[in-house]
């Protein structure tokens, strides 16, 4: 990504009352990073509310580097300075990245923004120029109602989040096809796809490993693809092992866009059974390819999974429900089939882009 980038048409049409807007986007130069996502989807949303808004980069994050500098910092809020003079609203796609406005001088500060993610904003011990930039904020907006409940339960002094659903952005996937890897799905492959960090332990990926030999007892055909890359990877993979799975669990690492969605169309079901998944984002996907998705009962999948219509909510940390789950959606190609109709009509009903582009214009436009 360029480092600023400037979106505007010849006569721009935006939506009646929308702010001219700045957006500082974080952008972590991770493929797989959720943040950077929502970055791309807010930026992509704000050429249809506000053609005229301009992007500012925030410095490069890549996995494994090093904090910003303190040059890279000044050289950003140099920037922040320049580009916000005349905007009527910054919006910042991350609560840290906020922290700049609320530390320049009080005649240069603009009304922002903020769009949160989950357990950067709703940790009630956050350092103090995150909690600042969190009550001073003209709007606050959430990923997800649990993330809106859960930041103002641990912040009641700062007003309560609005939710602007996720959506996926509406340009086809994109990424090399790693043809090899999709041929080895079949309907009897559960595939679970998100990042494996040692403090992100909370996705489901232990559970899944610890309720597979209940399933392979039952359905010995069963196949677990397990996508994605982190620290926590090898860990996971050695566990898998120990429990003697390495024949129907396979870690595929890191995969593109496009080997992903077709992954999904082929496979028997999406799993990410979470103990605190504040966003949507892969029950979206799997629910857009017309897949059945198996979520905890206790994070944002409640919120986008109908259970028993578009898939199952299974109770947080019940290893035999979940294995009991899986056996259910691979043993029944009718029931998978139906759900996986009724996820994807969801999907278009509910959580498409238009309809993201609809609630944050909504919201920012108020």
């Amino acid at each position: 990504m360029s480092e600023e980038i400037t979106t505007a048409t010849d006569a721009p049409v935006g939506w009646p009352g929308f702010p001219p807007t700045l957006l500082a986007l974080v952008d972590r130069g991770v493929p797989d990073d959720g943040i950077a996502y929502v970055g791309l989807l807010l930026e992509r949303a704000l050429t249809e509310l506000a053609p005229w808004s301009r992007t500012i980069t925030v410095f490069p994050d890549v996995e494994g580097g090093a904090d910003p500098s303190f040059l890279q910092r000044g050289l950003f809020t140099a920037r922040l300075l320049r580009g916000g003079r005349r905007a009527e609203l910054v919006l910042f796609n991350h609560l840290g990245v906020a922290t700049a406005e609320v530390t320049l001088p009080a005649r240069m500060r603009r009304p922002y923004a903020v769009f949160l993610h989950g357990s950067e904003a709703w940790d009630p011990d956050i350092e103090p120029a995150r909690k600042r930039a969190l009550v001073e904020a003209k709007v606050l907006i959430a990923n997800s109602e649990l993330t809106s409940h859960r930041v103002h339960e641990a912040h009641p002094d700062t007003q309560v989040p609005a939710v602007c659903s996720l959506s996926l952005l509406p340009e086809p996937p994109s990424g090399a096809l790693d043809g090899a890897l999709v041929s080895s799905i079949t309907p009897r492959t559960i595939v679970i796809a998100g990042r494996m960090n040692d403090t992100e332990r909370h996705k489901g990926h232990e559970d899944l490993l610890d309720a597979w030999p209940t399933v392979l007892a039952r359905r010995p055909d069963a196949r677990l693809a397990i996508v994605g890359r982190g620290n926590d990877a090898k860990r996971l993979e050695a566990k898998s092992n120990a429990l003697g799975l390495a024949g129907s669990v396979r870690f595929t690492g890191f995969v593109t866009d496009a080997t992903l969605d077709a992954m999904l169309v082929r496979a028997g079901g999406f799993a990410l059974p979470s103990r605190g998944e504040a966003s949507a984002l892969g029950y979206l996907r799997a629910m857009r390819a017309g897949v059945p998705c198996i979520a905890g009962a206790d994070d944002a999948g409640r919120e986008v999974i109908e259970d028993g219509v578009t898939g199952m909510l299974v109770a947080t940390g019940d290893r035999g429900a979940l294995a009991h789950a899986v056996i259910d959606l691979l043993g029944d190609s009718e029931r998978r089939k139906a759900m996986g109709e009724a996820g994807r009509a969801r999907f278009e009903e509910q959580f498409s882009f238009s309809r993201f582009v609809s609630r944050l214009g909504q919201i920012l436009a108020s």
